[in-house]
């Protein structure tokens, strides 16, 4: 039973993407079929207890030909599906008001055509003008025939009764089946577009290669930070030394395998601590927010000590490396260059004094 009904699912989705708006509408219109046979099995049955199929045996060419259209949608594009869809409601109900009068419900099929017209066409917005006043007219009519003509057939009230239940039922059901299927959409396209969005903002704020913070980002944590009045912070800057020779001599795979075990090193003692970023090459920078500069030493001392002492290993061959820092605490007034510029400087003073060293 419920791998019948798993491939029925299986058979209205097919060849439907919810990126394709094409494909939106054509599975809404196979369902819209579906309620729509539905509707006119049950009419059937309700015309063959009535003896109305009697007199107007016509009536039975419409389910398979309804049939028959619903394939249309596997091979057709939008608008063909619309419009045969289209046509074959409103034939269905100009003869049903012909028959039975205007009384009974058939012309509100023309508030679903009209709510569907708009999903048919996205752009052709004087087809949709036209396509609207056409059914506004139709609807007219429609009432003033019904006032003027009798019908063919006689209905009792309670014939009437069940046929007004079995349009609203119908046409309530084929509501919900628009609201379901193109708010969910619209929903889905919501949340595509922030995780698009995160995505992107990820994406701009984090150097691709170690999964850190870029430079960009670290300017602006640095500039958020110095808007603080009185605010006690400091940066070290970090260069790993002799790093052009790893690249030159074990390859540049391995240079960025480095770079990348540091980083993961980096984020995780700087956890508790502050931040830090890929400054550029073989450069980080650290930020410590409300720390001066004894206590910021202390921390860059404790990372130099462990990077001498950690392995890094690349396809079963193992360095190790050191690195070499300068750190400098904020001075009131001072812009985010000249701190960085200070931190640099003693990076440097460290790396003339023969390297692997913290410069405060």
């Amino acid at each position: 039973m419920s791998s019948k009904k798993f491939s029925l699912i299986n058979f209205l989705y097919k060849d439907v993407s919810f990126d394709s708006e094409e494909s939106q509408f054509l599975l809404m219109m196979r369902f819209f079929y579906i309620i729509t046979a539905l509707y006119i099995v049950s009419f059937y049955i309700f015309a063959a207890v009535s003896g109305i199929l009697k007199e107007a045996p016509i009536l039975l060419v419409w389910l398979p030909l309804h049939v028959a259209c619903f394939f249309t949608t596997y091979h057709c594009g939008r608008r063909v599906v619309f419009h045969i869809f289209s046509g074959g409601i409103l034939t269905w109900l100009i003869y049903s008001v012909y028959l039975m009068g205007e009384d009974y419900g058939a012309h509100y099929f023309i508030y679903p055509l009209m709510v569907i017209s708009f999903f048919a066409t996205y752009r052709n917005f004087r087809g949709k003008a036209i396509y609207m006043t056409f059914l506004l007219a139709l609807n007219i009519a429609v009432y003033f025939y019904g006032t003027v003509h009798e019908p063919v057939l006689k209905i009792t009230e309670k014939q009437g009764n069940v046929l007004n239940v079995m349009y609203t039922v119908t046409l309530f059901v084929c509501m919900f089946v628009i609201c379901f299927i193109f708010s969910n959409t619209n929903q889905s396209a919501l949340e595509k577009l922030n995780v698009y969005n995160r995505r992107l903002k990820k994406e701009a704020e984090t150097d691709a290669l170690t999964g850190l913070m870029n430079r960009r980002c670290m300017y602006k944590a640095l500039e958020e930070n110095m808007s603080i009045a009185d605010t006690v912070f400091s940066v070290a800057i970090g260069d790993i030394d002799f790093f052009k020779k790893i690249n030159d001599t074990k390859g540049h795979n391995f240079g960025d395998d480095v770079l990348k075990q540091l980083a993961a090193y980096f984020m995780e003692y700087m956890k508790e601590k502050g931040i830090v970023c890929r400054w550029g090459g073989e450069e980080f920078l650290f930020l410590f927010p409300s720390c001066g500069i004894d206590k910021a030493y202390g921390y860059v001392l404790e990372m130099k000590t462990h990077i001498e002492k950690m392995p890094i290993t690349f396809f079963g061959e193992t360095i190790n490396i050191t690195m070499t820092f300068g750190v400098e605490e904020h001075k009131a007034g001072s812009l985010v260059t000249e701190l960085i510029s200070k931190a640099d400087s003693k990076l440097y003073d460290g790396k003339a004094g023969g390297r692997n060293t913290v410069v405060k």
